[in-house]
């Protein structure tokens, strides 16, 4: 749907540094481990960045598989690194305060993408103040619209690039969020992608 394959003649995200701020990742996958770099478990403040619910593992998978590995799928950008930032506890859920800071940490070690997968991120204060900190430094922070369903009365932010999720017939996807704050949609249904 989105022609990669035609993108890659021209670039697959190499030079490239993606922070994936989420439940950490499994650096040891196979179809990972050629393009991880450390990150940081902001959550515990520590640089245990293992992925403790899975969630981070699939992101990461879809940002930067590695490609003509003969394994799995490709990413994306399957030549772009993989930051891990653990902001997450063991069940997934993350505060915003715990977020904004792996976007500062993130920006502040090389990340020039930043990617946060969870419900509500574009409606934060302290997450679009964090994003504009890492869009300063000539970063961008890409977050989900969400996964309501509804209508979201979320107003729209530059510091953000907020994504909703569309279906294989390039229709929203029936569980994506939408509104004025969504500033593109992208594939988001049956994706392939790499587990924990």
């Amino acid at each position: 749907k989105i022609q990669a394959p035609t993108a890659w003649d021209s670039a697959n995200g190499s030079g490239v540094t993606v922070a994936i701020l989420d439940t950490g990742v499994d650096g040891t996958h196979p179809d990972l481990a050629a393009n991880m770099v450390p990150g940081w478990n902001v959550f515990d403040n520590n640089a245990n960045t293992a992925d403790v619910h899975g969630h981070g593992t699939s992101v990461a998978g879809v940002v930067a598989m590695a490609a003509n590995n003969g394994a799995g799928s490709a990413g994306v950008a399957w030549g772009a690194r993989i930051m891990p930032v653990r902001i997450a506890d063991p069940s997934g859920y993350a505060y915003w305060s715990t977020v904004a800071q792996g976007i500062y940490w993130a920006a502040d070690h090389g990340a020039k993408v930043a990617n946060i997968s969870y419900n509500g991120v574009s409606g934060s204060l302290t997450i679009q103040a964090a994003a504009q900190y890492m869009r300063n430094k000539g970063g961008v922070v890409v977050v989900a619209a969400g996964n309501s369903g509804a209508l979201e009365n979320i107003a729209s932010n530059d510091a953000l690039m907020t994504v909703a999720a569309t279906d294989k017939n390039d229709v929203r996807a029936s569980f994506s969020s939408y509104g004025d704050y969504v500033d593109l949609s992208a594939p988001g249904v049956s994706i392939y992608t790499s587990t924990r």
